[in-house]
């Protein structure tokens, strides 16, 4: 029973929302906030039906992709910069310097360097998810005990055996906060690309839905944006909960 109450209470507030919204809205005569009924109406034939193949496939594809590049270019660079201080000193201005810019303000660099389409967006979501990914690695690896790894030393481990079986396992709680933030931030970045600098995807959907003054189908797509993070997200706690089933600190802090 208690199993059962555990599973079902994080779904009480969003159910709670719903039914809130779509009473409140039931009578709504606003153009700009229809009816919760009419976007749902609008979500399944739009997302289900007419642009699911056309346009949502193509944006999660764009989305994975930038994901895997990002994710691999950061922890390389990051176990790096976490193991060479002169490394992370050098390029700590660059990677400050460009990961205080916005998402968005990369768009036209992006679009003249790569012009639009699968590879630019792509790009884009490696770029927006690479920052997080940076500096969590970085840190991870940095705050590693160094005693551990002395200890790993004098049992004769190899370099790469004292990086694969104590510096990344130690690093791991770490990286995996900042791939949980660069989830969020990647599927920002992927939508952007798509309202700035495409003629598909979901991103595209819903500027479109805005022009032709459509706002059940823009607030269907917002409504898929939220379903793809919640399933993102909810993909993400289960590979966390595989890979830190060990760390007596998650499993305590973790329901």
């Amino acid at each position: 029973m208690r199993a059962v109450a555990r599973l079902l209470l994080p779904l009480a507030l969003p159910v709670v929302v719903f039914v809130a919204w779509w009473f409140l809205s039931a009578g709504s005569t606003s153009p700009y906030f229809p009816p919760l009924a009419d976007s749902l109406e609008e979500f399944r034939e739009v997302w289900l039906f007419d642009r699911f193949f056309s346009d949502l496939v193509p944006s999660v594809a764009r989305f994975l992709s930038g994901l895997v590049v990002g994710t691999l270019a950061g922890l390389v660079l990051g176990v790096l910069m976490g193991l060479q201080p002169r490394l992370r000193r050098d390029l700590a201005p660059v990677t400050e310097f460009v990961r205080a810019i916005p998402t968005a303000g990369l768009v036209p660099v992006a679009l003249l360097l790569f012009g639009a389409g699968y590879g630019m967006e792509t790009l884009l979501v490696a770029a927006a998810v690479f920052f997080p990914i940076l500096v969590s690695t970085t840190d991870g690896v940095r705050s590693v005990d160094p005693v551990n790894v002395e200890v790993a030393k004098s049992y004769g481990l190899s370099p790469a055996q004292r990086l694969w079986r104590v510096i990344v396992p130690a690093a791991t709680p770490r990286i995996l906060a900042g791939a949980r933030i660069a989830l969020s931030i990647g599927l920002a970045a992927m939508v952007i690309a798509n309202m700035l600098a495409s003629s598909s995807g979901l991103g595209y959907v819903i500027i479109d839905a805005k022009t032709r003054f459509d706002l059940a189908a823009m607030w269907a797509g917002l409504l898929m944006i939220g379903v793809l993070g919640t399933l993102a997200n909810a993909a993400f706690l289960l590979l966390q909960r595989r890979l830190l089933g060990w760390h007596r600190g998650w499993r305590g802090a973790t329901p």
